[in-house]
C-alpha cells in the first residue's frame, strides 16, 4: 500500500467530518429557499479580478498551513482583512479548514470586517459547505480539481452558480486545467504547490498560462515570493494572484502587501 500524502489526510479527515455532522449533503429545494431568504447579494469576485492593473492580489487569511506548522498563531482575522483592503487588496482569502488552524467563524469575522470579495477556501466536498459558505458571508468558493471526479466536479460549480457564488477551480497541472475548463470553470486557479507533497515549483503556473483562453480568468497560486516574481507573472498575462505566507508570515501582513503593491508600480 502506498504512503499516504497530505491531501489524502485532509480529504479523510474532512469526509469524516462531513459524515458526523452534515449526513450525505443533500439539500432539498425548501430547505436552501429557507437558508438564502434575506441574505444579501454576492459581491462580485471574478469581475473584481479583472480591473486594475495585473496581477491583481488576493490577499490570504491564514494562520498556519499542514507543511509550513504555524505562520501566525494569534491572528485576528478583522484586524488583517481590514489591513488588507487599506492596502490595496483586490479581494480576501479566508482559510477555513481546521488544518490550516482556520474555521468558519473566521469568514463571519471577515464579511463583517471588509467590503472586499472574499473567496471561502476550504477542501470542498459537497453542496452544503458551498451552501453554508453563501450563508457566512463568502462571495466565492476554492473547488479542487484534484479531489473531485470530473461529475462532481460541475454538479458542485453548478450549484455554486446557482447560489450566485463564484467558483475558483484549482488545478495543478494540464490534466486539471482541461477537467476545470470541460466543468464549465471561467476562473481558474493553478496551484504552484503540489497537493501530494506540497512542494512548491513555481513555475507551474506560467507553464499552463497559455492553456486557459484570454477572455477566461487566471489566477496564480502559492509560493509568490515578491515583486519580482509578481512581474514575471503579469509579463505572463496572469490576471491576479493569491497571496498568503509572504503576508501573513511578516510582521506586519498589510504593511507587507503595500509594499509588494508599491513595488509592482
Amino acid at each position: 500500500m502506498s504512503e499516504s500524502t497530505h491531501l489524502d489526510r485532509i480529504i479523510a479527515a474532512k469526509r469524516a467530518e462531513l459524515s458526523a455532522n452534515r449526513g450525505d449533503g443533500v439539500i432539498s429545494a425548501r430547505q436552501l429557499e429557507q437558508a438564502l431568504a434575506g441574505l444579501p447579494p454576492v459581491r462580485d469576485f471574478e469581475g473584481a479580478l479583472r480591473q486594475g492593473p495585473a496581477p491583481r492580489i488576493i490577499a490570504e487569511f491564514k494562520r498556519a498551513s499542514p507543511s509550513a506548522g504555524p505562520i501566525r498563531e494569534d491572528a485576528d482575522v478583522a484586524q488583517i482583512v481590514a489591513a488588507y483592503e487599506k492596502a490595496g487588496a483586490t479581494a480576501i482569502s479566508v482559510l477555513t479548514d481546521r488544518h490550516f488552524d482556520g474555521r468558519l467563524a473566521d469568514l463571519e469575522a471577515a464579511r463583517a470586517a471588509t467590503s472586499l470579495p472574499i473567496l471561502r477556501k476550504d477542501f470542498i466536498l459537497d453542496r452544503s459547505q458551498i451552501l453554508e459558505a453563501r450563508r457566512a458571508g463568502a462571495d466565492a468558493v476554492l473547488l479542487i480539481a484534484a479531489v473531485l471526479e470530473p461529475p462532481m466536479l460541475k454538479q458542485l460549480i453548478d450549484f455554486a452558480h446557482d447560489l450566485s457564488l463564484h467558483v475558483l477551480c484549482e488545478a495543478h497541472d494540464a490534466y486539471e486545467v482541461d477537467r476545470a475548463l470541460s466543468a464549465g470553470a471561467t476562473l481558474i486557479g493553478v496551484n504552484n504547490r503540489d497537493l501530494k507533497t506540497f512542494e512548491i515549483d513555481r513555475n507551474v503556473a506560467l507553464s499552463q498560462r497559455a492553456r486557459v483562453p484570454r477572455s477566461f480568468t487566471f489566477v496564480a497560486e502559492s509560493g509568490i515570493e515578491g515583486p519580482e516574481h509578481l512581474r514575471q507573472l503579469r509579463d505572463a498575462g496572469v490576471d491576479a494572484a493569491l497571496v498568503g505566507t509572504l503576508f501573513m508570515g511578516a510582521e506586519d501582513p498589510g504593511a507587507a502587501l503595500a509594499s509588494v503593491l508599491d513595488a509592482l508600480g
